[in-house]
């Protein structure tokens, strides 16, 4: 059912974050700026290592700016979690700031000489003639599925803090091709002989990013700074903390653990590990208003959040948007962006992507496709190449549980020999992406599609939540249990929490989520959803 007019009740708790309400003036790169308490109580620290919980939209980058120009004669060193932020840092921080990523780091002292050899990913296929001997007894459909645990073993241990390959990286899955073919002894030694292939500048293994990541942390060596901003620290991995944490430097971790979505990177939501001499918080969001709040603050009540996001946007609603008004459509997953497109084009809707339309990965379900007709020389991607039919790349999906493939091989299912001219066309009638600070995009009503892991740091007048997110009611109607949740259902929540919190303006919720405020909320939610 459409929801014509949506107000979200507060929830209350008698646990509130401090009141950030009243400011305190601060210089902040030559501009007179107020800080709020919470802002100013940070750079007031002259704590060694200092924790600070940045809700989503509370300004940790002007905290932190602020945090520099009150330390004017220290070297400051700004880690950042990707190069775009490293590149939005660079701009804003004082001179007295370098701006680096991790890997950028270790890239310039140990990873130049794999340059030739460098890879995004390493697939199956990449290392099966080096398990020659491993192979042998396991039956040929589980090749690929033994190939990746090799991996999935390897990557733990990259992102890992350790020093060693050990038999707690080891990855072993219930299968019972696994349980009856594949020995944990046989994989840790596969993935040590792997490792040092991949070391090995003359060898074919490529070399990951986290490889040569790895190799700088272990190598143990220091950074001339006097004081490390550690952003994003709840995506952050072992291997990366570690690096920070052998440093001789006061130290400031600023992260919202709530916003911990890069589990299948390796990250392990460090913010709630890090042992810290002050905690502080920034929970005052000038992102939204206290609409929007109260739905991120009805997410996180499933995670027992008793510190409450607090909106102090001009003004924001949760209702309904439709098309005509334009809107920023955030997806858990491609597949979803797909079938959006789809309706675009059915529907006639102008729309665009965020970032490179090639992100979203269109080309692997044509691969899919391509691979369920049995055109295999039609297949360019190597990894999906590698299966013999749509029938086995299905069963491996579901044995390591990849979600994007399993969604892609639903598609086939969906579309059929559609599928090609789909493709075609969503290139055709794509619009470029709006670029920060276009004037003209001001009235501009498309429809702009985006993932919420891509969303993350970006912020949208109009935000629609597509509906394949995790639902936050059982099949019996009831609220998750979330003591019983997996790493996974946890992450699947904080996806959630991040994209509703990019709307600055109007939110519309997915059934789900609405359905689940409906449920928490009762008689007053209902009141106000048909007012």
């Amino acid at each position: 059912m459409p929801i014509k007019r949506l107000v979200v009740p507060k929830i209350h708790s008698e646990a509130v974050a401090a009141p950030v309400t009243s400011v305190v003036p601060k210089i902040v790169s030559g501009k007179k700026r107020p800080l709020t308490k919470e802002q100013d109580a940070i750079c007031s620290s002259k704590a060694d290592i200092i924790k600070v919980s940045a809700f989503a939209g509370t300004g940790k980058t002007t905290t932190l700016c602020a945090f520099s120009e009150v330390n004017p004669s220290s070297r400051i060193l700004y880690v950042a979690f990707n190069k775009a932020i490293q590149l939005e840092a660079a701009g804003k921080f004082p001179s007295h700031v370098t701006a680096r990523t991790a890997h950028s780091i270790a890239y310039s002292s140990c990873g130049r000489e794999y340059a030739h050899k460098l890879a995004a990913d390493i697939r199956p296929f990449h290392i099966q003639r080096h398990l020659d001997s491993s192979l042998r007894n396991i039956p040929g459909a589980a090749h690929n599925l033994y190939g990746a645990r090799v991996i999935e073993t390897l990557k733990n241990y990259l992102v890992s803090g350790d020093s060693d390959i050990k038999d707690i990286h080891v990855s072993l899955g219930g299968a019972p091709v696994e349980v009856k073919h594949f020995d944990r002894n046989t994989i840790l030694a596969d993935a040590k002989k792997i490792w040092q292939e991949m070391r090995t500048a003359s060898s074919d293994v490529p070399m990951l990013h986290d490889g040569y990541l790895k190799i700088y942390q272990v190598s143990g060596r220091k950074l001339p700074y006097d004081i490390i901003l550690f952003d994003e620290a709840q995506d952050t991995n072992p291997v990366t903390q570690a690096i920070v944490e052998a440093q001789q430097a006061r130290k400031v971790y600023v992260g919202d653990r709530h916003q911990a979505i890069y589990g299948f990177r390796g990250a392990t939501n460090a913010m709630e590990m890090i042992e810290a001499d002050e905690h502080h918080y920034l929970s005052g969001s000038f992102r939204f208003a206290q609409p929007v709040a109260d739905v991120a603050n009805s997410i996180l009540q499933l995670k027992n959040e008793d510190v409450r996001l607090q909106g102090f946007g001009k003004f924001s609603r949760v209702r309904y948007i439709s098309p005509a008004e334009g809107y920023a459509f955030i997806a858990r997953g491609n597949c979803a962006i797909f079938n959006r497109a789809v309706q675009c084009l059915s529907q006639n809707e102008s729309f665009s992507f965020v970032g490179d339309i090639k992100g979203y990965r269109f080309d692997q379900i044509l691969d899919v496709y391509n691979l369920s007709i049995g055109a295999q020389d039609q297949v360019k991607d190597a990894f999906i190449r590698s299966f013999s039919s749509i029938e086995e790349i299905s069963e491996y999906a579901e044995a390591i549980n990849d979600r994007e493939v399993i969604s892609r091989c639903k598609l086939i299912g969906k579309y059929g020999s559609e599928i090609p001219s789909l493709i075609e066309r969503i290139d055709q009638k794509a619009l470029p992406p709006i670029m920060p600070g276009d004037k003209s995009s001001e009235d501009d009503k498309r429809i702009v599609m985006t993932t919420a892991h891509k969303s993350k740091g970006m912020e949208f007048d109009n935000v629609k939540l597509a509906g394949d997110f995790m639902p936050l009611l059982d099949e019996d109607g009831k609220v998750i249990d979330m003591a019983k949740a997996t790493p996974s259902d946890i992450e699947d929540l904080n996806i959630q929490y991040v994209a509703a919190t990019r709307a600055m303006k109007a939110l519309h919720l997915c059934d789900t989520l609405e359905q689940y405020l409906d449920h928490v909320n009762g008689d007053a939610y209902r009141t106000a959803h048909n007012a």
